[in-house]
């Protein structure tokens, strides 16, 4: 039974009448909709973060390798594909 659905089912029927209730409803239908997109947001959010995380670590990093600015500031372009002005206001 392993990777199958079994469409005979209670559970599996209930979810899928459940799902063509929420289908009918407009309202519920449209949270369902803003819950995944708050969700995107969220998801899309932290890995920004985190990727600005990694970036300002890895800044401080090369710094403390005694590495020139100029070589840090290469780096980054090359590896984050970063415009040189905005790795400089970092």
């Amino acid at each position: 039974m392993q990777n199958q659905v079994d469409n005979k089912s209670r559970f599996i029927t209930k979810i899928q009448d459940e799902i063509i209730k929420i289908k009918q409803e407009p309202e519920r239908r449209r949270g369902f909709m803003k819950f995944e997109l708050d969700l995107m947001d969220a998801r899309r959010e932290g890995w920004e973060k985190g990727r600005e995380e990694a970036k300002q670590k890895l800044v401080k990093f090369l710094a403390s390798q005694d590495t020139a600015p100029s070589e840090i500031v290469a780096a980054l372009v090359n590896v984050y594909q970063m415009t040189e002005k905005r790795l400089k206001n970092m």
